[in-house]
């Protein structure tokens, strides 16, 4: 009896090891989902930005305006994009990684730097050091973003801005 629960014990411990990963093309899917989320901000297409929400999405940005759902996020997208202080700057991403929770679940964060951003007055931010954190689903459509968390981390010397 001993030597079964040891050799079950070993089995489970070698399977919660194994690492997840995603499937080619699940990948090239969430990488284009990024991608488009990218583009968006430099076309100012809120459209293309917003496509990949569920219709149930949850949606934080860095200032906490919260939205629920793919309709809501898409009109807060749209105010958004059109205000020109707002889109004076440029992303770049400096960190992007997976965390697969299951074949149906992937979180993904991504480290974007904001840079020349501006104020209302027209005064430029300092760079703005960004964290998305989204929570991917796969349904029979493909993966759609959950929920979407955008954190602002600043030191106290920017944050006068």
């Amino acid at each position: 009896m001993k030597q079964v629960f040891v050799l079950i014990s070993l089995l489970v411990i070698a399977l919660a090891s194994k690492a997840q990963t995603l499937a080619p093309n699940d990948s090239l899917q969430i990488q284009s989902m990024i991608q488009d989320w990218n583009k968006a901000w430099e076309v100012k297409d809120y459209k293309l930005a917003s496509k990949w929400y569920s219709k149930d999405a949850r949606f934080t940005n860095a200032f906490g305006d919260k939205r629920n759902g793919q309709k809501e996020v898409e009109a807060l997208l749209k105010e958004v994009f059109a205000l020109p202080f707002v889109m004076s700057g440029k992303s770049e991403t400096a960190e992007h990684r997976y965390q697969v929770l299951s074949n149906n679940n992937v979180i993904v964060h991504t480290a974007v730097v904001r840079k020349g951003q501006q104020m209302p007055d027209g005064s430029v931010l300092s760079d703005r050091q960004t964290t998305h954190l989204r929570v991917l689903q796969r349904d029979t459509n493909g993966w759609k973003i959950k929920a979407h968390l955008i954190s602002d981390a600043r030191d106290k010397q920017s944050s006068k801005h």
